[in-house]
């Protein structure tokens, strides 16, 4: 009795095992599982609208997983995929780029006495190149200032003023005027330089701490 009994319950839960396992077929083939957003399973022996929506899992014919298969993405997910890729590769390739100026940088400058160097050279040609302007300046203003003091003088005499007086004013104002434009521009030009070796100072320091040199 007691055999019976106990070979009935082997049978019970050999039942409800099968009963919750994945479906088979005859034939062997593989079979598709995919979760729905309710979170409930469902197979079948064909890709669903609803698998390639959801993603799915393939099956072999004992049930199995054997590989899974994401879910499709939409176009807009597809899009914003590519673009991270894009600028992704981007990224690495300006990395890469960078590294290359970096190793270039420290083979020029071997230490940072040398990049100081450099750079107050370029601060020096600057100066200078402003100092010779601003002497050019100078002679320019006072030609300028005895151009219009003689102009002023045929007006007081009540005489017009010779044309050749007039176009050498007008000289004298169009070259006056491009020096003080391009004395204020080389004085920009040390400011932003200056702001730039700031920055570049900040990073010939770092990329040495990163190629592992010491400073001297």
């Amino acid at each position: 009795m007691r055999h019976i009994f106990a070979v009935s319950v082997a049978l019970l839960l050999l039942c409800a095992t099968d009963a919750f396992a994945a479906p088979t077929t005859s034939s062997g083939r593989s079979h598709f599982r995919w979760t729905d957003s309710t979170g409930t399973p469902h197979y079948s022996d064909i890709l669903t609208p609803e698998a390639l929506k959801f993603g799915y899992d393939i099956l072999n014919a004992k049930g199995v997983v054997i590989k899974h298969v994401d879910r499709q993405r939409t176009p807009e997910e597809l899009f914003a995929q590519e673009t991270a890729a894009t600028a992704a590769a981007a990224a690495k390739h300006e990395a890469e780029m960078q590294a290359i100026s970096d190793k270039r940088m420290l083979a020029a400058y071997p230490t940072e006495k040398d990049l100081v160097s450099a750079q107050q050279a370029q601060f020096d040609s600057i100066d200078q190149n402003i100092r010779a302007a601003t002497n050019s300046l100078g002679v320019q203003e006072r030609d300028l200032s005895d151009a219009l003091a003689r102009a002023a003088s045929f007006d007081r005499e009540g005489k017009p003023v010779p044309e050749t007086q007039q176009k050498q004013i007008e000289s004298l104002r169009k070259s006056v005027d491009s020096l003080r434009a391009y004395i204020a521009r080389r004085q920009n030009e040390k400011v932003e330089a200056t702001k730039k070796f700031e920055i570049d100072l900040t990073h010939y320091r770092e990329a040495r701490e990163h190629a592992g040199t010491a400073q001297p």
